[in-house]
């Protein structure tokens, strides 16, 4: 009996080190976005391989954002695999999963408006430029920023990967423009960039004060911590 134990403690320690989806989210991966945007960027040059970095250097920005994001699912999503929280059947345990999708699902909605609000920025600072006499529609051809409007990075990452590697290879018709503009245009993206990150930063920390919330939920209903103190 006692070989018996073991074998099978052992075996649950290989399936929780080989299998992380316990302790993850089942969803396509969303840092799938980042490769291939940096890959796509070094297609072009001119004016346009400033366009694709300076628009990449924004979108970039995000990655740390979404692996932090990850990294506090994962950490609820492993108290769920606790022998006490199991014990109170598995109605407890799902509604915490159902629970941290949904608020993983509206992190993504709340990144994809720090890109809304980054992509009105750049399309503003574009249209100043006489040499280029861009229109909203022309803007949106090469537009990588405008991949994320509509999509969420948490729902379909892939959507935005495919729109990226479209966009990215429209920017090699862009005209260039002048050495003053382009200096200017680096000063403003740097303050977009700032502006993005900060909204992130935001959207970021109030999804790990509610995934922080769910974990002690977990503790005070699944595990029963809450009526053993009354």
């Amino acid at each position: 009996m006692k070989r018996l134990i073991n074998a099978l403690s052992a075996f649950l320690m290989v399936i929780l080190v080989a299998a992380p989806s316990l302790v993850q989210a089942e969803r396509e991966d969303p840092l799938q976005v980042f490769p291939q945007l940096k890959r796509s960027r070094r297609i072009v040059a001119g004016f346009s391989s400033f366009l694709a970095a300076a628009q990449s250097d924004v979108i970039l920005s995000e990655e740390s954002f979404i692996q932090s994001s990850i990294s506090d699912e994962s950490s609820l999503l492993r108290q769920l695999t606790g022998d006490d929280v199991q014990a109170n059947g598995p109605q407890c345990v799902g509604f915490i999963r159902e629970s941290s999708n949904i608020l993983m699902n509206l992190a993504g909605i709340a990144y994809t408006n720090c890109f809304n609000d980054a992509d009105d920025q750049v399309f503003n600072e574009l249209s100043k430029i006489s040499e280029l006499q861009l229109t909203r529609e022309q803007y949106e051809q090469f537009n990588l920023l405008g991949a994320f409007r509509g999509e969420n990075i948490f729902v379909d990452p892939s959507r935005i990967r495919d729109k990226l590697l479209a966009r990215s290879q429209a920017l090699a018709s862009i005209p260039t423009v002048s050495a003053e503009t382009l200096e200017a245009l680096r000063v403003a993206f740097g303050e977009i960039k700032t502006s993005f990150q900060s909204c992130m930063a935001d959207a970021q920390a109030r999804l790990a004060d509610n995934l922080k919330f769910s974990a002690r939920q977990v503790r005070a209903i699944c595990a029963g911590e809450a009526s053993k103190q009354i």
